[in-house]
């Protein structure tokens, strides 16, 4: 029984080394949308892509680019008229803005931190508008969902433009400090010599 369990792991795991990444690439011109039976095999191969990827900035990217993956999937299975569809999409985006955003605020570089808070920002701006024409066609069981997902994503939008503020206040500070020090050097090299 534990050889049969082994094995059944086996082929899970080559099936996901083997048909996953095909599928990442057709889910950007062909499109993997929820309910599919390959879009298991897509978030999950997305899923295990974030896990391995450690440095902060390369994985809030690699989120962003997978909320966009999300975003067109939404517009897709709204079209289909498929509550549940539309649903497993708005939470899958959800969850890859979040960690794009938590990735952001372990960015050591601000300047990086600042540029990914701004695509966040863009995303989340443009996520409110593609809801927005979606919440129309959808039936109504999901329309719920979709409402509080404007409501998040304009959250997301205005603590991302917080984050950048205070960023710029920092980056501000520091420069100013930056000055101050160099002013500082420059008075004690123009100091006499005392004999």
């Amino acid at each position: 029984r534990a050889m049969k369990k082994l094995t059944t792991l086996s082929i899970l795991l080559i099936s996901l080394a083997f048909v996953a990444p095909i599928q990442v690439s057709a889910a950007t011109n062909a499109g993997v949308k929820p309910g599919s039976f390959f879009y298991f095999f897509d978030t999950t191969f997305e899923n295990v892509s974030l896990l391995f990827t450690f440095n902060p900035e390369k994985k809030a990217q690699k989120a962003l680019e997978y909320a966009d993956e999300r975003l067109a999937e939404i517009e897709a299975v709204a079209e289909e008229k498929n509550p549940d569809a539309v649903k497993t999409a708005i939470t899958n985006y959800e969850s890859n803005i979040a960690l794009a955003t938590e990735k952001s605020e372990e960015v050591k570089d601000k300047g990086q931190a600042e540029t990914l808070l701004n695509s966040i920002a863009d995303n989340n701006s443009r996520n409110q508008e593609v809801l927005a024409a979606v919440l129309i066609k959808v039936p109504e069981e999901a329309k719920e969902a979709i409402t509080r997902a404007i409501e998040a994503s304009r959250k997301g939008q205005a603590e991302a433009t917080k984050q950048i503020a205070e960023l710029r206040k920092e980056i501000s500070e520091l420069k100013q400090e930056l000055e101050n020090l160099k002013g500082e050097l420059k008075d004690k090299e123009e100091e006499p010599e005392v004999s």
